[in-house]
């Protein structure tokens, strides 16, 4: 099987998408390879991400993992999204293919540039 049934499933039902409405914070990141694309939009309330909303554009893979990143970052500290990487992502789809392993960078980067956006608006 090339994709996982958790990789499916965030595929064909997206957690999470669409924009916000006056986001604390918002990032993105761009593959340069094929032009996938991810954005995130926090709402963080006392250091933590209470919402998170996501737009992406590319393959399934890559919706996958901004579904998926959407899923765990809901709770987190802001400081503790600065950190997330790829390889947490990856493994809460339970893997991608090695051509597809750039979904989950893209999502990761994304996530962390929202996370220092809301950083910089604290401040």
């Amino acid at each position: 099987m090339r994709y996982s049934a958790t990789l499916v499933d965030h595929f064909l039902h997206p957690r999470n998408a669409g924009m916000m409405q006056t986001p604390d914070g918002v990032g993105e990141d761009e593959y340069a390879g094929c032009g996938d694309l991810a954005r995130f939009f926090l709402r963080v309330r006392e250091g933590r991400a209470v919402e998170v909303r996501f737009q992406t554009y590319g393959c399934g893979p890559t919706i996958a993992a901004a579904s998926v990143a959407s899923e765990l970052a809901r709770g987190r500290t802001v400081e503790d999204l600065l950190q997330v990487k790829a390889g947490e992502i990856e493994a809460a789809l339970d893997g991608l293919p090695d051509d597809r392993k750039h979904a989950a960078d893209v999502a990761a980067a994304a996530l962390r540039a929202a996370a220092l956006d809301a950083r910089g608006a604290r401040g």
